[in-house]
């Protein structure tokens, strides 16, 4: 081979500009609602289209990305909603904490609203739900008689049976459950695995693979020494790989114990330590086609770009939780009323 032609292609190489991964710039910006009640329920079904549920009976949808209108379901106002599913602009389901425990359903925008579930048991609880899909979904409550309490559905939420004991993990401590902050610390993927993080002193992780037919529990490394530490939130993008916050709702600043990942599905989990969220987050949510993922709570949101790896702080406004529509639009719900909008956009590649 001729060595100056080959001198020249290694010249003309090294010359090719070096393109730079571009940094997400992300937006948080506020947008107007009529309640100052809190909200800590959120169902994002696309970048136009949300519900928001809260205190007082109240929920709130935007069928537009902009506007949003808030009502209260009758005869509620002394219920609070801490989680919300919707399916579209017309159909959702809201689920209520402490006793009664309810869910009701709309299928023509919040015109009206059937009650399909309510349990009276002393000590019931329900702290969150989600779904595989359009129909089969699952809830739970902090535990009564030793276990917690598991609910399922087939038919889109209009009813619910109550999932047998047999072959549940029983609770080591009467009363063991998770926190209802934010919705979010149960999740579904794919349409049969489902995980559910709870509280201190355990901080365990329950896990199925047969939509909460049968289960087994996983200890975590979250454990924390008062009642009001422990798992928050969590989700998976995989079968394997999932992300897990939480911390100590009293310590909105403190970084012990508030974030771990698995890479087997929950079977282990590792503390992110330092590099974690900048203090408690009792939501985490993934960005869709991406490497990204968000966390929020009372001390304000902070952004992963590797994967959960690492974190930074973009804003100190406290919200309750969080999620995003697809990998540039999504929306965060907080106290007094407060939802934003959330906005994605990484920069040109720098050539």
């Amino acid at each position: 081979m001729n060595h100056y032609y080959l001198i020249s292609i290694l010249l003309i190489v090294s010359c090719q500009p070096i393109k730079q991964k571009a940094e997400p710039q992300i937006q948080i910006i506020k947008q107007a609602t009529t309640t100052s009640v809190g909200l800590r329920g959120l169902s994002v079904v696309d970048e136009s289209i949300a519900w928001a549920s809260g205190a007082e009976g109240t929920y709130l949808r935007t069928t537009n990305g902009e506007t949003w209108q808030s009502d209260t379901v009758e005869g509620t106002s002394a219920y609070q909603f801490r989680d919300v599913e919707a399916f579209s602009k017309d159909a959702a389901l809201l689920l209520t904490a402490g006793n009664p425990a309810k869910i009701y359903k709309t299928t023509d925008g919040g015109a009206t609203w059937l009650e399909t579930y309510s349990n009276t048991t002393e000590g019931i609880f329900f702290d969150a739900m989600d779904f595989w899909d359009n129909e089969h979904g699952i809830a739970f409550s902090d535990a009564v008689n030793g276990h917690l309490v598991v609910i399922v559905t087939d038919d889109g939420g209009s009813t619910w049976k109550e999932i047998s004991y047999e072959g549940f993990p029983t609770s080591p401590d009467e009363g063991e459950g998770g926190f209802a902050a934010s919705g979010t610390c149960l999740t579904t993927f794919g349409d049969s695995l489902v995980w559910i993080g709870l509280g201190s002193p355990h901080s365990r992780v329950f896990k199925s693979a047969d939509r909460g037919e049968s289960w087994w529990a996983i200890e975590t490394p979250m454990k924390g020494s008062t009642s009001s530490a422990g798992i928050f939130s969590l989700e998976f993008i995989s079968p394997s790989y999932g992300i897990a916050v939480g911390g100590d709702y009293e310590l909105k600043d403190s970084i012990a114990r508030n974030a771990m990942m698995t890479k087997d599905g929950g079977t282990s989990w590792q503390l992110l330590g330092a590099n974690g969220p900048k203090g408690y987050r009792s939501a985490i949510t993934h960005v869709p086609e991406t490497d990204l993922w968000l966390a929020a709570g009372r001390g304000g949101v902070d952004i992963s770009t590797d994967n959960g790896v690492t974190w930074s702080l973009v804003d100190t406004i406290g919200y309750y939780t969080i999620q995003m529509a697809g990998p540039h639009v999504g929306y965060a719900t907080g106290s007094e009323g407060r939802i934003a909008k959330i906005l994605i956009n990484p920069e040109p590649s720098l050539e």
